[in-house]
């Protein structure tokens, strides 16, 4: 079991990585490109929804593991 342990917690630590990233992106494209003006058809708010998605998956996914036993 301790192999797949080990790939669950890269695979958490990849979601959140990803998160801050994306959501570091989406958020700064709209105030630095956008003005501040939120648009759905900018691809920043692609990526800041696909931030909260991987942080959702990311903490859906620590709970899950720590619960697993």
């Amino acid at each position: 079991m301790g192999e797949h342990s080990d790939r669950a917690v890269t695979l958490v630590s990849a979601f959140r990585l990803a998160a801050f990233a994306l959501l570091a992106v989406g958020f700064s494209g709209w105030v630095f490109d956008d003005g501040g003006e939120v648009s759905l058809e900018s691809p920043y708010t692609l990526a800041f929804g696909l931030g909260v998605a991987c942080a959702l998956a990311s903490i859906y996914l620590g709970i899950f593991l720590a619960n697993r036993d």
